[in-house]
């Protein structure tokens, strides 16, 4: 049943720090593989409850700590300072609409490259970048009109 890649990669993580390999923990997994997008626990919790092997609150948390130990998911903050997770799949920048509190990705080369040239310059070796830019959505800014 759990045999993705991301299935092993956590067992490995789990045994690896001497974590026991739980059904609560790789069910928690399940419901994070199957998000869309950003989610929060919030959004695990309830998902959670519709599933006849409802998990606690406390083995959610304890569970995403460590999924995103292991490197899986990553998370991000969101306007309201609220924690916010994704699935790990490469690297991306993020805007943040401070009106809605949507979460729009971007990667761009041009970008990455002046980022690089900047940390050259400065004899600096970077180990990796967040970037989030706050203001307002195309959506948001249309209802104003």
């Amino acid at each position: 049943m759990y045999s993705s890649p991301e299935y092993r990669e956590f067992r490995d993580y789990l045994h690896a720090n001497g974590m026991n390999v739980t059904p609560e923990r790789m069910e928690v997994l399940s419901l994070v593989l199957k998000q869309k997008g950003h989610f929060r626990i919030e959004d695990l919790i309830r998902n959670s409850a519709r599933r006849k092997k409802s998990i606690s609150r406390a083995t959610i948390y304890r569970s995403l700590k460590a999924i995103e130990q292991a490197g899986l998911i990553k998370s991000i903050r969101s306007i309201h300072d609220e924690k916010i997770f994704e699935i790990v799949k490469g690297h991306h920048d993020h805007m943040i609409c401070e009106l809605c509190g949507a979460i729009i990705e971007f990667y761009d080369l041009d970008l990455e490259s002046l980022q690089d040239k900047i940390c050259d310059s400065q004899d600096f070796l970077p180990s990796r970048h967040v970037m989030k830019i706050f203001g307002t959505c195309s959506i948001c800014r249309n209802k104003k009109d």
